[in-house]
């Protein structure tokens, strides 16, 4: 089930999307939908990576040798 979304834009903003959109061929919904998509998985990593390096930091996460988690599985 296909969901509705009513964004206001002024008559600049309004412009400056549908300029824009025309590098995204399916329109000015589909550019909306690839940015706002693009945005959340940037955010997303962002945390992820945030999340990493602060155990690296407090000694929570530890990283180690492709070899040897291929000894510990036994696939070397």
């Amino acid at each position: 089930m296909n969901s509705t979304i009513t964004i206001r834009l002024n008559e600049e903003e309004k412009e400056i999307f549908e300029e824009y959109s025309k590098v995204y061929k399916g329109g000015l919904s589909t550019m909306i939908k690839h940015l706002a998509l693009e945005k959340l998985q940037d955010e997303f990593d962002h945390a992820k990576i945030s999340s990493f390096e602060s155990g690296m930091k407090d000694g929570t996460v530890t990283i180690r040798p492709y070899s040897e988690l291929l000894k510990e599985l036994g696939i070397e």
